[in-house]
């Protein structure tokens, strides 16, 4: 209670500094602008925090209180099967005058998530494959911290920005096992943009992220306990490690940058370009900071666009495309007891690598007070996981279609409605995938699972309403509800969202 209370106050110093900004914008203007597919899409650009000036047309901050539950029957096991949550957030950018602009966010959410099983860590997306897994798992509970800044400043041709963020999450379970994870992210980005011949800006930005996770699993009962595995990917595991360890340490450095070119008024068009470099070690406390295992990651995005504006109507075309490869490194020892380990070697074994692009269209009308905009897209995805020894391979190749729309009624200067529609499916149009079969049944068992849920084709469905309005004890007010359902084969998954806050 005594942090969610420092959220709050925060939260509260975020909103009362819209009141002191010195901005005659209506605040239907600032909805307008909130929902724009077109500022959505030039959203790439504020990867380098020099670009955040000149984003937006008026200032703005918002608070809302958030509430959330999803079942997700279709999911890889070590994600769950679903969450119940509920969270604060506050957003604010603020134009202190015609060349300053400051940004800040804080946010707090808890929860849990459903039946987590074969991962009793946090952050898997961050540290996988190396968790520490059981096949009796259950439900996770979760809080999660969030504090980020910014600040740019337009110097004669010159754009300078900075921005940072801290990230806090503990995770934890009451009953056998007992899973303690609290982990933080600490990540720092400048950059610049210069103006070029009064037309284009030509910008660059370099960014650094601390990550660690403390890993701690416990029991209290006396009748015994499953084994834990050290997992190394795709149901491999080190057999030397396993069912012994309870403890491990997570620490990694990411770095990277990225270049921009954009057009210097609307930025109507623009080219960016991003690479990024991750490097994660485990550790094993328990032996003295054993190093068991390295993940080595890169990254590397695409996205450009092009918009057209003829008043009442803007159209336009955006790509974006990425390539990311990640390859797990186990270190290989010789245990002369047993709490003796000697490395006697080095293996990469796991390979990971995703490509993807998706082409996205928008067509915009606006008239009499109503906005309507959709967005159609269409993606590929080619994905390969593979271990090398015993050999497993899974790939799949996604095709991703569909379209987004957005209506949006301004009935006067207080009043409006924003209604959101989303179609897409997603289609499987080949896999194969090899597995080794020579593990435990239960571990057998998950991956057939997980491979079923991966490979499978679906559709999905979207509704999002948001109302805004103003009573005399409420100015500003905005209430919300958001549907989410996704067909499978074998079931569906559903999301539910409320959400209620204050925009300034």
């Amino acid at each position: 209670m005594k942090n969610f209370r420092s959220i709050l106050f925060l939260l509260t110093t975020l909103t009362g500094a819209a009141f002191q900004a010195q901005v005659n914008d209506t605040i239907m203007e600032k909805v307008r602008e909130e929902y724009s597919y077109e500022r959505l899409f030039k959203n790439n650009l504020t990867s380098n925090p020099a670009n955040m000036h000149g984003a937006r047309k008026y200032s703005i901050t918002t608070f809302k209180l958030v509430t959330e539950h999803t079942d997700t029957p279709n999911e890889i096991q070590q994600k769950g099967k679903g969450k119940n949550l509920w969270g604060a957030e506050a957003h604010s950018l603020q134009m202190l005058d015609p060349k300053t602009t400051v940004w800040g966010s804080a946010s707090y959410t808890q929860g849990k998530t459903k039946h987590m099983v074969w991962n009793e860590n946090a952050d898997y997306d961050l540290i996988y494959p190396y968790v520490a897994a059981d096949s009796v798992g259950g439900d996770m509970k979760f809080e999660n911290y969030s504090f980020s800044g910014g600040y740019s400043r337009a110097i004669n041709s010159y754009t300078v920005g900075i921005t940072g963020s801290y990230r806090a999450n503990l995770s934890y379970r009451d009953i056998d096992p007992r899973p303690k994870n609290t982990s933080a992210n600490f990540s720092l980005t400048v950059g610049a943009n210069k103006l070029m011949f009064e037309k284009f800006r030509i910008g660059a930005y370099a960014e650094g992220e601390k990550y660690t996770q403390k890993h701690d699993l416990s029991f209290v009962s006396n009748q015994g306990f499953p084994t834990i595995y050290n997992m190394s990917g795709m149901g491999n595991y080190n057999e030397l490690l396993s069912g012994k360890l309870r403890q491990a340490y997570y620490e990694g450095w990411s770095y990277g940058g990225g270049l921009q070119i954009f057009e210097a008024n609307n930025r109507n068009w623009y080219l960016n370009v991003g690479l990024k470099k991750l490097i994660l070690d485990k550790l094993l406390t328990e032996y003295t900071d054993l190093n068991a295992s390295k993940i080595d990651e890169q990254r590397m995005n695409l996205s450009l666009g092009k918009l057209f504006d003829t008043g009442k109507l803007v159209w336009g075309i955006f790509a974006d495309g990425s390539i990311t490869e990640r390859k797990g490194t186990e270190n290989l020892f010789l245990n002369e007891n047993s709490r003796n380990y000697i490395q006697i070697g080095t293996v990469e074994r796991y390979n990971h690598k995703i490509t993807n692009a998706i082409i996205k269209g928008l067509l915009q009308i606006e008239n009499a007070g109503v906005k309507s905009s959709l967005a159609p897209f269409f993606g590929w995805i080619q994905e390969t996981e593979k271990y090398s020894n015993p050999r497993s391979v899974v790939e799949l190749n996604r095709m991703v279609y569909g379209a987004d729309y957005r209506w949006l009624k301004t009935f006067s200067r207080d009043l409006a409605l924003s209604v959101s529609l989303g179609l897409s499916v997603t289609d499987v149009y080949k896999k194969n995938a090899l597995f080794n079969n020579s593990g435990k049944p239960a571990v057998n068992q998950m991956l057939q699972e997980n491979y079923a849920f991966q490979s499978s084709d679906f559709w999905q469905a979207r509704v999002d309403v948001n109302f805004h309005f103003s009573l005399p004890v409420i100015k500003n007010a905005f209430a919300g509800g958001k549907i989410m359902y996704s067909n499978f084969q074998n079931g569906n998954n559903t999301l539910f969202a409320a959400t209620i806050g204050a925009i300034f």
